[in-house]
């Protein structure tokens, strides 16, 4: 399970104000989120049925949406909102980051096209092109390639770098509502989520209908929630509070949530009003359970042992150090996930290869995330003077 909130140590059960700086935390919890993506991108190994995707109402995308919000907040919200920021500046590196993701995507794109491309050829399996919905590069290319720029046309696996793109790229009116009112940004990002759930409004898609996979007008609402809590420790201090009764209110709502799921207790969606915005297995419009109970998990965690042993890790721990570089090592496990899947849909359908491709995988981002720490390590020791502001990236 993994938390969000803050870096809050415990004492008492009272919370004490968070202090700015690097969120030691925050890297573990984003690298376990990692890890309990490359799982279940590896679709079909033993293992998948282990992650807390099981337990649960949401899985690691909520964790990873609510992470991204909470990091951008850490990463340009004190700078921003200080009087000697430069906000000017903090909006271009902001969206020089979110040029950056679109690239990025655009890139996988392409690798993962050849990964299951390079599939084809072993086998002679066309086939395998439906698997994450690459036909269209095949029947339509033209179509697919403008589909793909303007980021209608997502492939299977490759549907979460676009949701990160839009979230990075609306950054600059976060901070720029988030200086004036943290509250009427979270009303404002309340009522477009409603809105969209409401109405059914998502962004056009390619070549099915029925718009994004996650629609960002949905999920803007959990990264404004993780963007609101990292300001409330970044700029004023202070970690989310500690009530009791609340923290109670949160356990039983996982119980209940983990007693659904494990049980398959979920009411059937023929029929439900509004079922993409009330039901549990919705995701395009981050249904209200996955909202809640992703809140209700970093509520419970940050205000347990788990938090405390979060916060106790080197930054060499292989969670912290997969964490701090989320987008690379994310990148990483994609494409070995990709190419796990095409070996499992050619013959590899043994628990014992499932164990061994993703203990290896873990491993080689582990290795991935090392070595981009020791380039981080050994610029800081060449120009010291910048030693303390080592990118904490959304």
């Amino acid at each position: 399970m993994a938390p969000t909130v803050s870096p809050t140590a415990l004492a008492g059960g009272v919370a004490r104000p968070a202090p700015p700086g690097r969120d030691t935390a925050l890297d573990v919890w984003r690298g376990f989120a990692l890890v309990s993506i490359f799982i279940n991108h590896v679709s079909g190994n033993v293992l998948e049925d282990w992650t807390h995707k099981n337990f649960g109402f949401s899985d690691a995308a909520e964790l990873f949406v609510l992470f991204a919000g909470y990091a951008a907040a850490c990463a340009y919200s004190r700078r921003y909102n200080s009087d000697e920021g430069d906000r000017f500046n903090v909006s271009l590196r902001v969206m020089s980051r979110a040029a950056g993701l679109y690239t990025t995507h655009l890139a996988m794109v392409v690798l993962g096209g050849a990964v299951f491309a390079w599939a084809v050829l072993r086998t002679g399996d066309a086939g395998l092109f439906n698997v994450v919905a690459l036909e269209p590069l095949l029947l339509d290319p033209l179509q697919a390639l403008v589909s793909a720029v303007t980021l209608r046309y997502q492939p299977g696996y490759l549907n979460i770098l676009p949701l990160y793109f839009v979230l990075i790229a609306i950054l600059p009116l976060l901070l720029w509502i988030g200086r004036r009112s943290l509250s009427a940004l979270l009303m404002i990002s309340a009522m477009i989520y409603a809105l969209a759930g409401l109405e059914r409004i998502n962004l056009p898609s390619y070549p099915m209908e029925g718009g994004w996979f996650f629609n960002p007008l949905s999920w803007q609402f959990l990264f404004t929630i993780g963007f609101a809590l990292g300001c409330r420790r970044e700029v004023m201090g202070a970690a989310m509070p500690y009530h009791r009764p609340a923290w109670m209110l949160a356990l039983g709502f996982l119980i209940f949530s983990m007693v659904i799921t494990c049980f398959h207790l979920a009411p059937e969606a023929e029929g439900v009003i509004l079922r993409d915005f009330l039901l549990v297995p919705e995701k395009q419009y981050l249904s209200i359970p996955r909202l809640v109970h992703v809140l209700a998990l970093a509520y419970v965690v940050a205000y347990s042992p788990l938090q405390a042993w979060a916060l106790t890790r080197p930054l060499t721990h292989p969670l912290a150090m997969m964490g701090r570089h989320s987008l690379p090592i994310f990148c990483t496990g994609l494409v070995i996930s990709m190419t796990g899947v095409t070996l499992k849909q050619t013959g590899h359908e043994s628990a014992g290869f499932d164990i061994v491709y993703v203990t290896m995988g873990i491993s080689v981002q582990i290795l991935a995330a090392w070595l981009l720490t020791l380039a981080e390590t050994r610029r800081s020791s060449r120009a010291p003077a910048i030693a303390g502001t080592a990118a904490l990236r959304p």
